[in-house]
């Protein structure tokens, strides 16, 4: 008699085992790091670059030539610089129709960014700035910059 009773469980269990949900998967770190697809739209935090031109390409400068000018502009005024080319920036800003270069640099163990503001061309590059800041004065040169306040040196 207590089979009946163990055998009417059986079905019971079986039903309810195919009601419970079934479980996430869960991310891994070893996943690429590609994002997922998403349904709705995240809003774009980064900000909008204010040039759209595209630089000048008759005589137009390398980043290789641009870094280098703006490396040995630089040496000129701070010669224990060590320079890092590797991690340079180049930027075309269309106004005021320069290229705006940083290179990282250290002087004695500070960390610090040597700017330049380069119009003209390779055969004549015509400086409109050159200096040295800290990493995060870099922005304030560039809105300078953009702005038509170029001091020269900084």
């Amino acid at each position: 008699m207590r089979l009946r009773p163990a055998l009417l469980l059986v079905p019971v269990l079986i039903v309810l085992a195919g009601c419970t949900p079934t479980p996430e998967p869960t991310p891994t770190a070893t996943s690429p790091a590609s994002p997922a697809p998403s349904s709705s739209p995240t809003p774009d935090t980064s900000p909008t670059p204010t040039t759209t031109a595209a630089p000048p390409t008759a005589g137009a400068f390398t980043k290789g030539q641009l870094v280098s000018l703006c490396t040995e502009k630089v040496r000129s005024t701070s010669p224990n610089a060590t320079f890092f080319a590797d991690m340079a920036t180049t930027e075309w800003l269309e106004q005021p129709g320069v290229w705006f270069v940083a290179v990282p640099e250290t002087i004695g163990g500070q960390d610090n960014v040597a700017v330049c503001g380069i119009g003209g061309s390779p055969e004549a590059p015509d400086f409109v700035l050159h200096g040295e800041t800290l990493p995060d004065g870099v922005g304030g040169i560039r809105d300078d910059l953009l702005a038509g306040k170029d001091g020269g040196e900084d």
